[in-house]
């Protein structure tokens, strides 16, 4: 093993009173307007936000050492190195919450916020998929060099989820890998407009592009594309109404 404000009607967030939101920002080419929503979401959910980067993970002791690793599998500042190098700046910032950019709040539960589940082990809520995480500090530096020496041993594309299932299915790891209730995926629509609003009791929805694109496939997406561009071209667009028709019909805010 490898050792080593805003807009109207959303409060001010404060880091004192209200739990911390991270997500990553891989690069400068990473999708402002939908770091925009995330944002938005989040702290409309009570949640003050925060975005890491590279320059975070620059901080954790055992760095150079991951770096050494991710340069000999993959290209500088790839998105799958980049997956690597978040659980770093998460160790760094102190641990807590974090959630990728296309991940937002729908019934999540606020004092959890501060209280992390299951005494602050790392605990994943879309089984491997890691797009909510939470965890003290400790957690997410200890798992980040599980996910080092996982890596010669996952199945197919040597990345950041495909380690995270390798360690789960290994059940050796002390990890929560919570069930996807309480993250549901893309545009949940039962059709045009209609959202299930039963399905969106979990913690989150999970917007990541093969989602969107699913509903898009299903003709469920919410706005109607005027562009020769792909579905995932018009994400925030889509995720941004999704929201709106999620708040309208399932809990009545106008």
């Amino acid at each position: 093993m490898i050792l080593f404000s805003l807009t109207l009607n959303i409060p001010i967030a404060n880091k004192r009173t209200q739990p911390t939101m991270h997500a990553f920002r891989e690069n400068e080419t990473d999708d402002d307007d939908l770091i925009d929503v995330w944002k938005e979401e989040w702290q409309r959910a009570g949640f003050h936000t925060q975005i890491l980067s590279l320059k975070d993970s620059r901080k954790h002791p055992n760095f150079k050492k991951v770096e050494e690793v991710m340069n000999e599998m993959f290209e500088e500042r790839s998105t799958d190195a980049m997956g690597f190098y978040r659980w770093l700046a998460m160790a760094t910032s102190g641990g807590g919450w974090m959630s990728e950019i296309d991940t937002l709040p729908t019934n999540f539960p606020l004092d959890e916020g501060f209280n992390l589940p299951n005494g602050g082990n790392l605990t994943t809520y879309e089984v491997h998929v890691p797009s909510l995480i939470s965890g003290t500090a400790d957690e997410w530096s200890r798992v980040a060099m599980l996910l080092i020496d996982a890596i010669p041993r996952a199945n197919g594309r040597k990345n950041e989820m495909m380690a995270l299932e390798k360690i789960k299915d290994e059940r050796m790891s002390g990890i929560h890998f919570e069930s996807m209730y309480n993250v549901q995926i893309g545009l949940v629509y039962d059709k045009p407009h209609r959202v299930n609003c039963e399905k969106m009791s979990g913690r989150a929805v999970h917007m990541a592009h093969p989602y969107v694109k699913t509903a898009f496939e299903k003709q469920l997406f919410p706005i109607e594309i005027t562009g020769p561009g792909p579905a995932k071209d018009y994400r925030v667009q889509a995720v941004k109404t999704f929201m709106d028709d999620w708040r309208y019909q399932c809990l009545g805010d106008a």
